[in-house]
């Protein structure tokens, strides 16, 4: 942002862009009182920018760097090498300050998502019927605080998810070093994946960003207490927020997963 500009913007869609990400006004006084208190003399757009990042909450930060991480993959369509690996470089290290951020979790959770969309997953009529009845009992459970239930529900939900997608990209999947294999060293078919190699696969194939990995690795821990004499011996008695976040880890993975399409065509070869 050496001149000033920040990616395409103008003044006008600039500011649309913050208010409709974060509901912020950057060409509020705030900030140009930020800008001459922290040594920023000009109100460009990029000083702007580096006071809000200065100045408000690291979640609200947070939210407008993953949007405008988007924009910026929608607007160079990361189709060369040199913008992918700017890309691919900004995006692993605003995973990596969410996952080591003492908010993480607020981060995570302020993530706003679609309604799931199961079509988008190329999967077939009968299964979204199922998917999103699913979601609906989900939902259910929730709302009546029925939060180990949910948990349950919402990872069987996820593996079987997975699992689909698995099948539609069999030479992905198959070809990860973390794929689970037989002692012949052959890939073990994917009924007999775990939802463990699942995530750990989809992950390294680029199908789930870092933080859903990270996330959903903490919904397979929870959905091990199936189990009542484990959840016994680890007196693991869930409340609304683990809950919740559950529910944000399948709903990320999904918006990922649906982005797959995108992801192939920018793939460098």
């Amino acid at each position: 942002m050496k001149t000033g500009y920040v990616l395409d913007f103008s003044n006008k869609t600039f500011r649309d862009f913050v208010r409709t990400s974060v509901g912020k006004d950057i060409f509020d006084e705030d900030y140009e009182k930020a800008c001459d208190e922290l040594g920023y003399p000009s109100h460009s757009k990029a000083n702007r920018l580096r006071c809000f990042w200065d100045i408000e909450s690291d979640a609200t930060v947070h939210k407008l760097l993953r949007d405008l991480l988007d924009y910026y993959e929608y607007l160079y369509d990361c189709d060369n090498e040199k913008n992918w690996k700017l890309f691919e470089k900004a995006k692993f290290i605003l995973d990596e300050s969410l996952e080591t951020g003492s908010n993480g979790e607020e981060f995570f959770l302020q993530r706003e998502f679609d309604v799931p969309d199961f079509f988008s997953l190329g999967f077939d009529e009968n299964i979204v019927t199922m998917l999103n009845s699913r979601m609906n009992e989900i939902r259910i459970c929730l709302n009546n605080e029925a939060y180990l239930a949910s948990i349950f529900l919402i990872g069987s939900t996820l593996e079987g998810i997975l699992l689909g997608i698995a099948s539609q990209y069999p030479e992905e999947y198959g070809r990860a070093n973390s794929s689970p294999r037989e002692k012949n060293g052959k890939v073990k078919k994917f009924d007999k994946w775990k939802l463990n190699d699942l995530i750990n696969v989809s992950y390294e194939i680029g199908f789930l960003k870092r933080d859903v990995k990270v996330f959903s690795h903490y919904l397979r821990d929870f959905r091990n207490y199936i189990h009542p004499y484990k959840q016994l011996e680890d007196k693991f008695y869930p409340n609304k927020h683990t809950a919740l976040l559950c529910e944000q880890v399948l709903k990320a993975a999904i918006y990922e997963l649906s982005r797959i399409g995108n992801f192939i065509k920018n793939e460098p070869r």
